[in-house]
């Protein structure tokens, strides 16, 4: 590729992303937000079904409540689980911080500071904003939220 054609490729994708190409992404572009509509439900009954969801689903060591506030609603947790990236049939680790806010009736729940891990001596790399891993990292929150939202919409208790 000509230097002038390189040029234009990498002007295009900073115009488009606001990032040079190779730039980390900044921790908004890194943030998967998730808001449930849940009508009906009591904030407290929606507080204490997202902590026992928590330590039902994010069971590994790192799976740790940082710091929970009943009376905000708020509750903030290391995770760490599986994933595949797009396109790859090894799985690899995924850890993350979530973020929960509870309301009357409804919750966001955010998955932040995306990192992966092919193994126990491989470390931690934070996953970029685009790419197979992004997407993979993405597709595992969809299956996480809505795992969530239909466990908080559950009749009864759980």
């Amino acid at each position: 590729m000509s230097g002038v054609r390189a040029f234009v490729v990498a002007a295009g994708l900073f115009a488009v992303t606001g990032r040079a190409p190779g730039q980390e992404a900044t921790s908004e572009e890194m943030n998967h937000d998730f808001v449930f509509d849940l009508s009906g439900h009591a904030r407290q009954e929606i507080y204490d079904r997202t902590m026992r969801w928590i330590a039902n689903n994010l069971r590994a060591p790192k799976a740790v409540i940082q710091s929970e506030d009943p009376e905000t609603g708020s509750i903030i947790a290391n995770g760490v689980t599986t994933m595949t990236a797009e396109g790859d049939s090894v799985p690899a680790g995924l850890a993350f911080h979530l973020s929960v806010d509870v309301r009357e009736g409804k919750e966001r729940v955010r998955f932040l500071d995306l990192q992966t891990s092919r193994g126990p001596d491989e470390g931690w790399d934070r996953i970029p904003v685009e790419g197979a891993w992004h997407r993979g990292a993405q597709k595992r929150f969809l299956l996480l939220a809505r795992n969530l939202n239909e466990y908080l919409k559950m009749k009864g208790e759980p």
